[in-house]
């Protein structure tokens, strides 16, 4: 059967852009048969939806569905329809020793694992909980969370320790801005993210696999000295300069690093500020003081810097400037060109065309 010819009730939607037909197909849309293989132990399983929901119901949320239990439960590792983190960390997420029972979301107290024992912790959460952090990146809305360990710190004669290793994890869901599926109140399942950042582990002890990507802070525009991960907090003024590089670590002849996005902001706040998009300016960071300047600098495909003019947040509510630290974050990609070329767009000289 036509999908233009199929029935509205089916839900489906078929737009063109960028040269691509774009079909999107609702969970319960027509001639859509679900065949969920996921095998989540017993004590993994978080239950999805109400007492007694049918397994076409449970499957039309996108959840997992028990036919020998009759037990509906959410899938693991996903950003659900019903806009839900679901994940899990386990003891061995990094090369040191881990307590999941010691993690939680940072942001907001309470916010911790609905399952944990020594082996793994099971968090599920809304993407507006937690104190997640919620940005627009051209289409698509990410919302960011960050997993830290619960630190102990003891207050000794000689000075406070810690037994702990202060681990973060940051988790990231995508949703399309616009929702195809009439079914569902906000966006519907378009990908899932993981972020691992061990910022205050020795170097000896972090794997980078074949390839790492740094983020790092220069001491000036020379690009020549950088502050070492064990640095304090940057005080700057407003308006001044602070020199960011994303640098590839590991790197081959014919690998190039591409940025997707960077973004900053504050622990308390829900929203981050959009700096780079596609490897360009922020379009909306056009008006009469720009905030990150990069055309300047020397670029190649192994590394990209800009400048940025420092800043500060405020409080929507109060008027207020936050006095909090800034916390940036970039999404990159390593990419090898395996029949296609890599597109560099704004950092090589290139016009960068915004979807």
């Amino acid at each position: 059967e036509s999908v233009l010819g199929a029935p509205a009730a089916c839900g489906y939607s078929l737009t063109q852009g960028h040269g691509q037909n774009i079909l999107v197909v609702d969970y319960a849309g027509c001639h859509v048969i679900l065949e969920v293989l996921i095998n989540i132990s017993d004590n993994q399983r978080v239950s999805c939806g109400t007492s007694g929901i049918t397994q076409d119901e449970c499957l039309a949320t996108g959840c997992c569905f028990d036919e020998m239990t009759s037990v509906c439960y959410y899938p693991m590792y996903e950003c659900t329809a019903d806009k839900k983190f679901v994940f899990a960390v386990y003891n061995y997420f990094t090369n040191i020793p881990v307590n999941p029972m010691s993690l939680m979301v940072a942001g907001k107290t309470g916010c911790k694992p609905v399952i944990s024992n020594k082996d793994f912790a099971v968090f599920k959460f809304s993407a507006s909980e937690c104190g997640t952090h919620s940005y627009v990146i051209g289409e698509t809305i990410i919302y960011l969370a960050e997993v830290q360990t619960i630190i102990k710190v003891r207050n000794l004669k000689y000075g406070m320790i810690s037994r702990d290793n202060p681990i973060r994890l940051m988790v990231e869901c995508r949703y399309p801005r616009v929702s195809a599926a009439p079914m569902f109140a906000g966006p519907v399942l378009a990908s899932a993210g993981y972020m691992v950042m061990s910022l205050s582990l020795p170097p000896v002890l972090v794997s980078e696999g074949r390839f790492g990507v740094q983020l790092l802070i220069s001491m000036d525009e020379t690009f020549t000295k950088f502050y070492p991960q064990c640095h304090q907090p940057l005080h700057v003024l407003l308006g001044k300069s602070v020199y960011l590089e994303l640098r590839l670590r590991s790197r081959k002849p014919a690998a190039t690093l591409i940025v997707h996005y960077c973004v900053a902001y504050p622990r308390s706040a829900q929203s981050a500020l959009v700096l780079l998009f596609d490897g360009c300016p922020h379009p909306l960071d056009s008006g009469s003081t720009p905030i990150l300047y990069m055309k300047h600098l020397p670029q190649n495909r192994h590394q990209r810097r800009f400048e940025i003019k420092a800043f500060q947040f405020m409080d929507l509510s109060t008027k207020k400037y936050l006095n909090e630290e800034i916390y940036f974050m970039c999404s990159t990609e390593v990419c090898l060109p395996s029949g296609s070329p890599c597109t560099e767009t704004c950092f090589d000289g290139k016009v960068c065309v915004q979807n």
